[in-house]
């Protein structure tokens, strides 16, 4: 199953135990986002690392495993879509990831931000949900 992934559900996989990691790196989902994606981990790395209890090491290890699962589209691929996202959808922190779901076809989005579920054009997964949704279809 194909998803646009958002950096809050990243950040719960970095930093919880449950079934959100599971779910990122399950054979079941191929994982999209934006570039920027890392770049927003990066920056919020220190925040990261205490809450994760991870080491630098072990840390830099899941994030190049992440780097290697997620998909990453680069802004030029999207950003004709960045109007008609950005008319949809009240947060501006969500905009590229609702622009790049529209431009591929309205590939389902894979996020816990309420903002996604304001707009009705694209299919949007919480992570509940999408557990609830794979078990349905025997994907996990």
């Amino acid at each position: 199953m194909d998803l646009v992934v958002d950096a809050t559900i990243i950040f719960t996989g970095i930093i919880g135990k449950g079934v959100t990691k599971e779910v990122i790196f399950s054979k079941s989902v191929r994982l999209y986002s934006p570039k920027a994606l890392f770049d927003e981990v990066e920056e919020h790395k220190p925040r990261i690392k205490p809450l994760s209890g991870l080491s630098s090491a072990e840390l830099d290890e899941l994030l190049d495993n992440l780097k290697s699962t997620i998909n990453l589209f680069p802004l030029s691929k999207y950003e004709k879509f960045l109007e008609e996202a950005n008319s949809l959808i009240s947060d501006p922190d969500d905009t590229e990831y609702l622009a790049l779901s529209l431009s591929m076809n309205k590939c389902p989005i894979w996020s816990n931000d309420p903002h996604f579920k304001e707009q009705s054009l694209v299919e949007v997964f919480t992570t509940g949900e999408l557990v609830k949704f794979l078990k349905s279809k025997n994907l996990f």
